[in-house]
């Protein structure tokens, strides 16, 4: 065992090799997901979105939110991902592997930079490997990895970390062309998704810890400042734009509506600590891993969750502050993952959930590089280092293999949903979708019972209504179908997909009368209002209503003359 651990101490001195070995790792894990099926947020982001189909509209990648293609709003803006879909999808459509090979390439070049990064960092291969390993093959990722849409973790991870890495080599060389380098890698890593804001902060983490080796706390934070104005200034411009005109759906604040969970600070510092405790149990003994994880803000400051999750933050604070002057890095590591976490901890800005495994991507990082690190230096011996070596090369094996048994729960949507209702029974999302998947397999009686399940949880949420509208509309039962469609239009006003399943069955019924009204109820909501102008002054022919025709027509007009050439 000495001896093979030896081995594997003198291969990883040699960067093309440990790359190698890192490439091969996540094969190792992600080449078990090119079977698998596309589904959870895949089909808004991807299948069903118009946008990325036809390059026609490849401005709106710029204008619109990323699921805008499928008429539908989201607070998401990355346009530099919708790019990558939009070659995907002409390179092979929606065949499942080619979108999986994408994802698992996406992570595993994440990982590689951030080998080179943590490499310049350190100048020492070594914990850089075993940390960049970790990152690779950590069960958590493969929330990020197993499924195509969230290709946009890896994708701002590879710009965060090639900037890191061009920024350590800007101040160790002087080159303005790595400088040049450092900076492009932001824009590209926002134009990503919205977590590439997270470079500044740990560029600023790398300069005041690493790159300064001396000075006071006020001088170190003046010359941070000084040398980071323009990444600073980038964020600000960026922020700015998430708040005017790329402002969607309000980008501070997801819900659509004050609660009590967005209005009282208490109640998100008690989640965040519950958040915490999970994540804590996530990064060491990964084995309840699931996608839907509703955690309710207790108010009870002494339940074992939220007082778990204190330790952990007054750990992390003791931490920072003692090793601030002894071990830096260690103090580097802890903020690292701080920082990673903050845009999504709901403390400054609230966001559609309060826990999801990908939320640690790169916070992760942190944790693992101060382990690594204060574990090699206590390896100070053979022995000690051949035993740490050792531990290290099982905690990894464990988790690449806890990371491909995770895999086999992405493989097809039916299997994934069963899997998730047993543990999410009251999410409206979980319910419906696997009510969706029934009906793709045509397994009717299974997909009603779920969907009718679904409006209990959520009378006022469109969507079942619609599913149930279409399944009845597709097994003859046209009558029940338009009740369906009704109710989704009540229950959201402006849910388009409904007003043009119902106006077609009252057309096919020749029942005039109701097409008229929902016709023009849709007008307001359409984006192609000519063609329903035109639609309405038929029907109003075929009701012999002059009055009718007469209005239409003034108002075709009226839009016929200022639309734009």
């Amino acid at each position: 065992m000495a001896n093979f651990i030896c081995k594997i101490e003198r291969s990883l001195a040699k960067p093309a090799l440990a790359v190698l070995i890192l490439v091969l790792l996540g094969v190792l894990v992600y080449a078990n997901c090119l079977p698998n099926e596309m589904f959870w947020d895949d089909d808004d982001f991807i299948l069903k979105n118009i946008y990325i189909q036809d390059w026609k509209y490849w401005p709106h990648f710029f204008t619109d939110n990323v699921i805008a293609g499928n008429h539908l709003n989201s607070n998401y803006w990355r346009p530099l991902l919708q790019a990558v879909f939009a070659v995907e999808w002409h390179l092979w459509s929606d065949w499942a592997p080619g979108w999986h090979l994408v994802s698992a390439a996406g992570h595993i070049l994440a990982g590689t930079a951030l080998y080179k990064c943590l490499g310049a960092l350190l100048k020492d291969r070594l914990p850089a490997f075993l940390c960049a390993a970790v990152f690779i093959v950590h069960p958590v990722q493969t929330e990020a990895t197993a499924y195509p849409n969230s290709l946009g973790d890896a994708l701002a991870a590879i710009f965060v970390f090639w900037g890191i890495y061009a920024w350590i080599k800007t101040r160790r060389t002087g080159a303005r062309g790595w400088w040049w380098v450092a900076w492009l890698m932001y824009p590209l890593a926002l134009l990503s998704k919205e977590t590439g804001i997270l470079l500044a902060g740990y560029l600023a983490l790398t300069e005041f810890f690493i790159l300064q080796k001396s000075g006071t706390f006020w001088q170190k934070s003046w010359r941070t400042l000084r040398n980071l104005w323009p990444f600073i200034g980038t964020a600000i411009g960026y922020l700015a734009l998430r708040a005017t005109v790329l402002n969607f759906a309000n980008s501070f604040n997801f819900y659509k509506e004050p609660t009590a969970f967005t209005s009282h600070l208490e109640l998100r510092i008690v989640s965040f600590l519950q958040t915490l405790a999970a994540y804590t149990g996530l990064l060491f003994i990964p084995y309840d891993l699931r996608v839907e994880r509703v955690i309710q803000p207790s108010p009870n400051l002494f339940t074992p969750d939220v007082f778990f999750g204190g330790a952990v933050f007054l750990l992390l604070t003791f931490t920072i502050i003692y090793y601030w002057k002894r071990k830096p890095l260690v103090t580097f590591g802890a903020l690292w993952f701080l920082v990673g976490i903050l845009p999504t901890s709901n403390l400054i800005v609230i966001i559609n959930a309060v826990l999801y495994e990908h939320f640690l991507y790169s916070a992760l990082v942190g944790i693992f590089l101060a382990i690594f690190w204060s574990g090699l230096a206590w390896a100070n011996t053979k022995t000690r280092k051949r035993l740490f070596l050792g531990l290290a090369l099982v905690f990894i094996a464990g988790l690449a293999g806890r990371s491909l048994w995770r895999t086999f729960d992405w493989r097809t949507a039916v299997g994934f949903y069963e899997k998730l209702i047993v543990t999410a029974p009251h999410s409206y999302r979980v319910v419906n979708n696997l009510g969706m998947e029934y009906a793709q397999k045509g397994r009717n009686p299974e997909a009603e019972a779920t969907y009718r399940k679904a409006i209990v949880l959520d009378p006022t949420n469109a969507v079942a209504y619609h599913n149930l509208g279409n399944l009845c509309r597709d097994t003859g039962r046209k009558a029940e179908a338009a009740q369906f469609f009704e109710k989704a239009i009540t229950a959201q006003s402006n849910f388009i997909f409904s007003y043009q399943a119902l106006i077609q069955i009252y057309l096919d019924n020749q029942d005039y009368a109701n097409a008229r009204r929902v016709l023009e109820q849709y007008f307001q909501y359409s984006d192609d209002r000519i063609n329903i102008l035109n639609l309405l002054k038929n029907i109003a022919q075929k009701q012999n209503d002059p009055a009718a025709i007469q209005r239409y027509s003034e108002v075709l007009s009226k839009l016929q003359t200022v639309r734009p050439k």
